[in-house]
């Protein structure tokens, strides 16, 4: 948009300006007004563009996330951001192992995700919810190292939600031998 604007008084002497639209930058800015061209005066603004922010962020279903032992979680993990109860769009969210629900404590082992060459790393910092407000996350997958882990996510604003990934072997089965068919009777045997 325009970054200078020129808006004329009405009969009583005022003006007002347009409405300021913030745009994707961050940061602070100031707004200057000038009135006359004589003796110019001039009045400053100081002004701030904050990131866009979410206060809720949650879950889109329920399903338990389990995986084997190296491999890859099955069920990718999709979180919905909301502020002020509307889709909060375009809102920055950092996704981090952790050990303690509140985060303070990262994880050095259990589920990971894969940066762009394909190595283990524990923490993304670029992700940002879509038009709807919602992200899904990279695939996850599962260290050797058997457990239940954390995966803290929190948005720009401070929402946060923890979400329970377990790493377990599959149940091994065992075949079992048949059972006797009841209803054959024993084979004859002559004395």
């Amino acid at each position: 948009g325009k970054k200078t604007v020129t808006v004329r008084t009405g009969a009583d002497g005022t003006a007002t300006a347009p409405k300021l639209q913030a745009g994707e930058k961050t940061g602070e800015f100031t707004v200057t007004a000038v009135a006359g061209t004589g003796r110019p005066r001039t009045l400053t603004y100081a002004a701030t563009v904050t990131a866009r922010q979410a206060d809720a962020i949650a879950r889109t279903d329920e399903k338990a996330l389990v995986a084997a032992p190296g491999e890859k979680f099955a069920d990718a993990v999709t979180v919905k951001a909301t502020y002020k109860d509307a889709a909060a769009a375009g809102v920055a969210v950092t996704a981090t192992m952790v050990k303690d629900p509140l985060g303070v404590i990262d994880n050095d082992k259990g589920p990971y995700f894969k940066d762009a060459d394909g190595k283990p790393v524990r923490t993304l910092t670029t992700l940002t919810t879509d038009a709807d407000g919602q992200l899904r996350l990279p695939e996850i997958f599962a260290d050797d190292n058997e457990g239940t882990y954390l995966l803290r996510l929190t948005t720009e604003g401070g929402a946060s939600v923890v979400i329970k990934l377990t790493v377990e072997a599959p149940e091994e089965t065992t075949p079992e031998e048949p059972a006797p068919d009841a209803t054959e009777a024993p084979a004859a045997t002559k004395p």
